[in-house]
Formats: C-alpha cells, structure tokens, sequence
C-alpha cells in the first residue's frame, strides 16, 4: 500500500534555515519545497500543499500577513499553518 507523501512549504527568510528544515522534513518522508519570501511563496501554487510553515518576520510581507490572505481564499483556506520565530 503506497503512502501519500504530504507536501510542505516551507517559507523563511533565512534560506539556512528553509535547508535544514527540507532536509529533516525529507528524511521523514516528506516532499518540501522553500521559498525565501512570501511574495515568492504567492508565486506557487499554494494550494497542492498539506501544510504550511511559515516565518512570523520577513522583509516585505511579514508571516502573518500571508497567512491572513491565505486563510481568505477558499481554496487554501484549509491548510493548517504553523508559525516559525
């Protein structure tokens, strides 16, 4: 039986970080994908992901202004989102 593989955006500013997290996350099965903005984030297709991981302060648009626009549209509404610090 094949497992889905739940897909992650990771979005931070630090791209470091957006590279530790994909490798953990992929170790644990994971497909990852980053991005260093959340401008850059927009430009994706938001809504295939299973989960968002989001930096609270970034130049430009800041975590939670991301999230705010993403929770108003109905189809990424529903992706759960946890806030990085």
């Amino acid at each position: 039986m094949d497992e889905k593989k739940y897909r992650v955006l990771v979005v931070d500013d630090e791209t470091d970080l957006c590279d530790i997290l994909k490798f953990n996350l992929e170790a644990e099965g994971y497909h990852v994908t980053t991005a260093n903005s959340a401008e850059e984030a927009l430009e994706k297709n938001v809504a295939r992901y299973d989960l968002l991981l989001l930096d609270v302060m970034m130049g430009g648009m800041d975590g939670f202004t991301l999230a705010r626009m993403l929770k108003k549209r109905a189809e990424t509404s529903r992706i759960p989102i946890i806030f990085l610090t």
